[in-house]
């Protein structure tokens, strides 16, 4: 399973893993075949220190998940 596909099933959760997962949703340009933390980090907007630990913890979430 994709990254992508993953978060978008938490797009009706009332906590910072949902707000992830709907801007992911509602974002044209995320790269849905991304599969490393580092791809992923590269694409999050440098300021957004919020932002950047929610997709940590979620990215780590979704490794646990399928290790």
């Amino acid at each position: 399973m994709k990254f992508y596909d993953w978060i978008l099933k938490f797009d009706k959760v009332d906590l910072p893993i949902g707000d992830l997962a709907r801007d992911i949703e509602n974002d044209a340009n995320f790269p849905k075949d991304l599969a490393t933390w580092s791809e992923l980090e590269n694409y999050l907007p440098a300021s957004e220190d919020a932002v950047y630990e929610t997709a940590k913890n979620a990215f780590n979430y979704f490794l646990s998940e399928f290790q």
